[in-house]
Order: C-alpha cells, then structure tokens, then sequence
C-alpha cells in the first residue's frame, strides 16, 4: 500500500522528526504542499500519490542505501562509511580563505566545478531575510558561492533550492551541498522507487557536510545568542563548534563561547537521535575534525566524488596533504562518528523507556522481498477461493 502525506505527518512531522529540509514540498509534482513554520503543510487537496513519502529521509534507515550507492555495506569497523581517501584540503584562493569555513574546501570545488561545466548550479545554504536564517540559493558563478560560504548550524529548506534550479535557472547539472540528513534525501530522490525524477535526475554531485547538531533558529539564535547574550546577529561573521565549545566570532569583538552541554536543549530534536556524523552516504564528505586549524578535511567515497576532485587538482584551486600526514587525523573523525552514534543510541533508548514515539524506521518490519510478498499474495488469494 502506497504511504501518503498523511502517513508523512503522522510519522514524521506530528512526532517532532521533521528536518525541514523542504525535499517533501519539493518533491511534489501537482504543488499541493507549502512550508509553514518549519514543517510542510497540505495547500491544497492531495491525489495521494506518494512522491511525498518515498522521497523523505526519516522514514527508512539510511544504510539501507550502501548497498546501491557503494555496492557493499560498511563494516563495523568503518564507523564514518565508505571511502577511498582521506585529504587535508585548503583552498589557495584568498576571496575563498577570506569568507569560507576551515580551509574552504567546498566553495574552491565548487568553484571548479562551475567553471570546468560539471555542473551548472549548486545548491547551498544562504542567509534568508533575518541574519544568519538558514535560505536555499541557487549559485551558478563563483561570488554566489562565496557569498554562501560558512556553516548555519540551523536547519533550513535545502530542496527548495532544487527546485528553484530546475524550474528557474534550468539547471540540468547540480551539486547539492548539505548536512548528512540533507544528502540521505538527495539520495532518496534518486534511488526511491516513487520520486520526482525530474528534479532528482538533475543531482550528479553529493557533497555532505560532518555535523554533529544544528540548533533551532528562533530559540537559540535569536533567543540566546541575541537576547540573552545581547550579540546582535547581524554583528556575527561567523559560527563554529571546536573542541565542545559553541563559537560565536564578532566582527571587530572578542569571540563569545557556549559550553555545548549547556545549550543543548536547543538541539533540534531530530538532530538527537541522528547517528551520522560524517555524511556517510555522500560522494565526497567535507569537515574539519582530522584536520589542522585553518584546512578542511575530504573524505572522497565514489567514484563520481573522485572525477570532481580530479577536475579542482587540474584548475589548482586546493592545496592538498593526505590526512595520514598530519594531526590530528583519521582517528579524530573516527572518535566524533563513534560519540554520535553512541549520543544517539542513548537518546533512542531513553525515549523508549518514556514511551515517546520512536522513528518509523525503528518501528516498521523489514521489507518483504518482492518474490516472497508474491508468494504470500497468491496463498491469500488461494485461501479466498478455497472459501
């Protein structure tokens, strides 16, 4: 039986497991949904087809994918996922060094990318009509990606962006850049049976972001960082999390910092049980743990992510170590992956005991394979006529 929008609400959005990643609203072909308040809301009747449902993230368990993105599972041991090589990056343009985060890895690919005609948009994460508001952009020319450069460290609408590029700028080519929820969706787009094909066909690169933990917009930034830290947040040039501390860089002002275990009811509530860290499901993942302050690390996991990051060598844009040779390394990744999934699997576990809704994806059956649900189907409808 096909699941709906209304299966979305009541599994996703109604138990607080909504990302507000936008890709449902996106994704729908005849317009019905809208977002309204950082979830999506029904506009106008439904046809039920389903675009919805098979396109959400938090409705399976993302490893269901390795198999089809990778060929093979990864092992127990490989606690961030798949990959071929691990770098430590820094972009050697100075407009790139001067705006982005950390060695500004992604905005130097990108900028490659656009110029070499790999792709011909990106979908990254501007600021919205409020400082530092999380915004989908579109940016096909390299000062639109500067000008987007820096983590949010809220969530916002990714896939609006998407369709925006598709239906606005006609892009055919894209890069999506986002969190690790973000790129299980980009993802599903792609490889979910009931999907927009039209907008998924157009992701040929996955760029994922290493997050531990993004903080809800109004009560956090506005609430703490600018009522009650007095820190208007159009004085903030930048925002980072290094070494369990919160970072807030002022322009022309001491940097102001958070302990994390004091901010972290402003978690957003998915981000709680979220074991990915590292963006394990995207052809080329990009952070700073591994790396030394002011370089970007790059996990590079397919064979795509490795054709991009050929063409950012040949254009010169990066400079570029392998991790092994230098500090603090692969095992810093591997240390946050481990701490996030174990965060999260406490956080399952408690919500458990309080009998608070858990996510589909821990409460359905595994699925039936095609030839044993045939099977089935045939011995029920024996036994109808046997009656």
């Amino acid at each position: 039986m096909v699941k709906i929008f209304n299966d979305l609400v009541k599994e996703v959005a109604t138990p607080g497991y909504c990302l507000t990643c936008g890709e449902c609203v996106a994704s729908c072909p005849f317009g019905c949904l809208a977002m309204e308040g950082g979830i999506p809301v029904l506009k106008k009747a439904c046809v039920n087809c389903g675009i919805c449902y098979g396109g959400c993230p938090q409705v399976i368990d993302s490893r269901q994918l390795e198999q089809k993105i990778f060929g093979r599972r990864a092992s127990d041991a490989e606690v961030f996922g798949v990959y071929q090589q691990a770098l430590s990056i820094e972009a050697k343009s100075p407009d790139i060094k001067a705006r982005a985060q950390d060695g500004g890895a992604v905005t130097a690919l990108l900028a490659s990318l656009l110029e070499d005609g790999f792709i011909d948009g990106a979908i990254v994460m501007g600021v919205g009509n409020l400082p530092w508001q999380p915004a989908p952009r579109v940016a096909t020319i390299r000062k639109e990606l500067i000008e987007c450069a820096g983590t949010k460290y809220a969530m916002g609408p990714l896939f609006l962006g998407l369709r925006d590029a598709v239906d606005l700028h006609y892009c055919s080519r894209v890069a999506i850049v986002g969190t690790p929820c973000q790129i299980t969706a980009s993802r599903r787009m792609q490889l979910s049976e009931l999907t927009n094909r039209r907008l998924g066909g157009t992701i040929v690169l996955h760029l994922g972001l290493f997050c531990e933990r993004a903080f809800d917009y109004e009560k956090f930034f506005r609430g703490v960082i600018q009522k009650q830290l007095r820190t208007p947040l159009s004085e903030v040039v930048k925002f980072d999390i290094k070494r369990g501390r919160f970072i807030t860089y002022r322009r022309h002002k001491p940097r102001r910092e958070l302990a994390l275990e004091a901010i972290e009811r402003y978690v957003c509530s998915p981000c709680k049980v979220c074991m990915d860290f590292a963006a394990e499901l995207a052809d080329i993942s990009v952070g700073s743990d591994g790396s030394p302050l002011g370089r970007s690390t790059m996990l590079i996991r397919t064979r795509t992510g490795s054709e991009a990051f050929d063409i950012a060598r040949r254009f010169r844009e990066l400079e570029v170590l392998g991790l092994e040779g230098v500090k603090p390394g692969i095992e810093a990744i591997r240390k946050t992956s481990k701490e996030k999934k174990l965060r999260a699997a406490r956080e399952l576990q408690r919500r458990k005991l309080q009998k608070r809704p858990l996510p589909i994806w821990m409460q359905e059956k595994p699925p039936v394979p095609k030839e044993e649900e045939t099977l089935q189907r045939m011995a029920r409808a024996r036994k109808t006529l046997a009656k």
